[in-house]
């Protein structure tokens, strides 16, 4: 069953440019089970759709964090 959860990049590190919204969307991409990802600079939001039998947002948030920028889950 696929989901959309958006995160929202919280911190001192932001998203500034096409090249930040590509990195992040690149690396969550190779993430068994995401389909699709879009990151906007503008908004500070990550949006992905995930199949919520093979991923979580655990691990999607971790990636995220791993390309160096902190977030948080948007209600």
């Amino acid at each position: 069953m696929f989901k959309t959860i958006t995160f929202e990049v919280v911190g001192d590190q932001k998203l500034g440019c096409e090249g930040c919204e590509k990195r992040v969307e690149h690396a969550l991409k190779t993430l068994p089970g995401v389909g699709q990802v879009r990151a906007s600079a503008s908004k500070q939001r990550v949006e992905v759709l995930f199949d919520a039998a093979k991923q979580d947002a655990a691990a999607i948030a971790e990636r995220i964090s791993k390309t160096g920028y902190q977030s948080k889950v948007v209600a």
